[in-house]
């Protein structure tokens, strides 16, 4: 094997041992003449000067890359398959009480579910396997007396999603929960609590529309309600029976009863291409997998818990989808188990859901920054597993879908998806969660206390029932004019222009969309912050 030059770590150990990362280093590190620092989209090319250059031995260069690049268990994985145990057993030999041949050693056994036959027990002080101020990990270690350890990892060898909290730190909720807390103060627990329940409604339709499904007001309302009732509410959201019970609550009893429950086929997400050929975007895990990845990630949630809400939320939402257990309901299921964690974590207060699904999908810039943070790992996993995959003949399962989907090897993408690294992901979802409750949240409680001023000024001017006040609100806000339609609905209003000017006025004035001195004779202009439903 030629490894090619300048190279360290992570990189080194790649070409050197010919084993091609699925999802790319997140930090790639270069032996150049002078130390610096770029990152570009999530990754960083790290550059040392001469003397930081490693031996060019596998103990050495995995003392650089877990000093100074982090840990990757799923590169890991795929080098201990090509190293095998001997070269392991020999540094932990020669360094019995190292740090990292410690850490090395007991990664090899966790990975590889194996024991390194004769290697005794290590000495030296317990050292913990993740810098805790770097990356997502347990809440309580497990002390493993053999490597003397402190295994913080966030999961289990089945799953073990990772979240590196990069230069920055982890995401900290206490300013957001603030904010919360400033809103309820600022507009009043009623207030707050009208614009939840709008929220949820809008919530759920943009969950749909995020899937591409129909507007079917059932199903909308169906899992407004599921959102409201159930959202940190019962036991465990990720058991089977949890999983179920939302399920049914989300699609309803007139669903396909083979599609209920952990799915026992295989899943992609997919689209066909311009001749007609179908196109897999993202494959899940083999079926069988699904019941011990998703045993790790309760274990995950369990062993997280009273770290960041945020990242915790994020990284269970995604790695949910990303396992997709279920034969329907996968997105909707992940999307709801946000609020759910946050409310679990006690960062969102009763009955508080925030709008995340609204938010992205409120435009095409959100939508496809929502569709870049499933991809981060869906398209260097597909590069590698499309050339297992085929359609053929098609199989009925024992759930009873039907499938012509034939994979003939699920062992090559088993580490990406037991240890997707969703550090991408989770800082996606934090801006999403930090806008919905900075504009969606407060936009809509500003927009409530606005409209409720606009109602009672128009009561003073013109008699209507509640409904008809929100008719000419809306079409006002909406249009800034008098619409025909607006005109033909009530006419003895707008008839009159001197009433015409006064409903106009009313309303204009309670959304701040009058200029300052009030002259009728100035141009009205919109302000840009104003919500219009």
């Amino acid at each position: 094997m030629q490894n090619g030059d300048g190279y360290a770590g992570y990189k080194w150990l790649s070409e050197e041992y010919d084993v091609a990362p699925v999802q790319p280093f997140r930090v790639r590190s270069v032996i150049g003449s002078a130390r610096s620092s770029a990152a570009s989209n999530g990754f960083t090319v790290e550059t040392y000067p001469a003397h930081y250059q490693p031996d060019a031995t596998l103990s050495a260069q995995l003392t650089f890359a877990l000093k100074y690049e982090g840990v990757e268990l799923d590169f890991l994985n795929r080098l201990f398959d090509v190293t095998g145990p001997e070269p392991i057993v020999k540094w932990a030999l020669e360094e019995p009480t190292g740090a990292y041949a410690r850490r090395c050693g007991f990664l090899y056994e966790w990975l590889t579910d194996t024991i390194l036959d004769g290697v005794g027990d290590a000495g030296g002080n317990y050292v913990d396997l993740l810098d805790s101020s770097q990356y997502l990990t347990a809440m309580v270690s497990d002390k493993v007396r053999r490597w003397r350890i402190n295994n913080n990892l966030p999961g289990t060898r089945a799953f073990c999603p990772m979240v590196d909290f990069g230069e920055h730190g982890p995401a900290d909720s206490a300013p957001l929960r603030a904010e919360i807390d400033n809103m309820v103060d600022q507009f009043g627990l009623e207030t707050i609590e009208r614009a939840v329940n709008w929220l949820t409604i809008k919530e759920s339709k943009a969950s749909f529309a995020i899937e591409s499904e129909g507007k079917e007001e059932d199903r909308i309302r169906r899992l407004a309600r599921a959102m409201s009732t159930h959202c940190g509410k019962i036991e465990s959201a990720l058991t089977e029976e949890g999983m179920l019970m939302i399920q049914r609550a989300i699609m309803g009893d007139k669903m396909v009863g083979a599609k209920l429950g952990i799915r026992r086929s295989p899943v992609f997400v997919g689209h066909t291409n311009s001749i007609f050929e179908p196109v897999i975007d993202y494959l899940a895990p083999h079926h069988q997998m699904v019941a011990d990845m998703m045993e790790g990630l309760r274990a995950f949630e369990q062993r997280t818990r009273g770290k960041s809400p945020l990242l915790r939320a994020a990284a269970l939402s995604f790695g949910f989808v990303y396992i997709h257990p279920l034969g329907d309901g996968n997105g909707r299921l992940s999307r709801f188990l946000i609020n759910d964690i946050l409310r679990r974590d006690g960062f969102l207060p009763a009955p508080v859901i925030l709008p995340v699904s609204a938010v992205i999908s409120e435009s095409a810039m959100r939508r496809a920054a929502y569709d870049a943070a499933l991809e981060h790992l869906s398209r260097p996993l597909m590069a590698t597993m499309n050339s297992v995959c085929k359609f053929g003949a098609t199989v009925q399962h024992e759930d009873g879908v039907e499938s012509n989907l034939h994979v003939a090897d699920w062992n090559r993408g088993l580490s990406t998806w037991r240890y997707a690294d969703l550090t991408f992901q989770s800082e996606y979802l934090v801006d999403v969660i930090r806008h919905s409750i900075q504009h969606g949240l407060k936009d809509e409680a500003i927009y409530l206390l606005r409209y409720d001023t606009a109602r009672d000024s128009l009561k003073e001017i013109i008699e209507g029932r509640d409904e008809d006040y929100a008719t000419i609100i809306r079409s006002l806000v909406t249009n800034m004019k008098v619409s025909g339609k607006l005109r033909k609905t009530y006419p003895s209003v707008f008839s009159d222009e001197d009433l015409t000017k006064r409903v106009e006025r009313a309303v204009f004035k309670a959304f701040e969309l009058l200029p300052n001195d009030d002259d009728d004779d100035e141009e009205v202009v919109p302000r840009l912050d104003v919500v219009a439903r």
